[in-house]
């Protein structure tokens, strides 16, 4: 995710969603990312990708095609491009659950 200004909160990462969002690159994608962001900062939420479209939901769902865990801190060095999703999970700071094919697809949906 590549970002021209610095993500300082959750919730601006999800305001700037809309904005970001890559149609192109989940085409065939029908999946329901969850994110569970610990801490004072965090949030739980999911991002429901249908083939080409996205819906944020609040809260935890169900039924989840993969969940992401992890600290507020990591969550915004990720989205601000200032950690590695794969250097997150081998240093256990990102803990990744379901299916991986998909959870590599995360990095493409958002710009």
């Amino acid at each position: 995710m590549s970002n021209t200004t610095k993500m300082t909160s959750v919730e601006q990462v999800i305001a700037s969603m809309t904005n970001r969002f890559n149609p192109d690159a989940c085409q065939k994608i029908k999946a329901n990312y969850q994110w569970r962001i610990s801490g004072e900062k965090g949030k739980d939420f999911c991002v429901a990708v249908n083939q080409g479209a996205f819906e944020i939901i609040d809260g935890v769902v169900t039924d989840p095609s993969v969940t992401f865990e992890t600290d507020a801190d990591t969550y915004l060095r990720l989205v601000n491009n200032e950690l590695k999703g794969m250097t997150a999970i081998l240093t256990r700071k990102l803990q990744v659950r379901g299916n991986i094919y998909l959870a590599g697809k995360m990095d493409h949906i958002f710009k």
